[in-house]
């Protein structure tokens, strides 16, 4: 089934599916954003993960979210820089507009669950059973 995969790729999605060992990563790079503010100049990035591992012997698979965001900005206020990580059971939605560059603005948006839906139920075609916890 790992080799199968790099199929659920699909170019025209801005996330991505690769094995890792005996796991199975999916990879949104949600976007880096160029700010641009009167007398302030900054870069915010953030990135989303799904892995998900497996229990053989039971034929069960969990997942697990990774949210990393980080960036920096410098202006008339000094200069400053920061990250923020989560990792658990999550969703995450959301947009952001930048503007600067000379492109006018940019809009990204984001929806976790248009990377995880494809995932997921290639896992069950595949005879792979969610495992259930305490907390689903």
């Amino acid at each position: 089934m790992l080799a199968e995969v790099p199929a659920l790729n699909d170019p025209s999605e801005p996330f991505s599916y690769t094995v890792d060992g005996e796991t199975i990563v999916a990879r949104w790079d949600i976007g880096k954003a160029n700010q641009l503010h009167p007398g302030e100049v900054g870069e915010l990035n953030t990135e989303f993960a799904v892995v998900v591992s497996f229990d053989e012997a039971k034929g069960t698979w969990k997942s697990k979210d990774h949210e990393n965001t980080s960036g920096w900005s410098a202006g008339g206020g000094g200069l400053s820089w920061g990250t923020s990580m989560s990792s658990g059971k999550s969703a995450s939605k959301g947009f952001s507009v930048s503007f600067g560059g000379g492109d006018g603005p940019k809009v990204t948006t984001w929806d976790t669950k248009r990377m995880k839906e494809p995932l997921f139920a290639f896992l069950e075609v595949h005879g792979w059973t969610k495992k259930r916890g305490l907390f689903g």
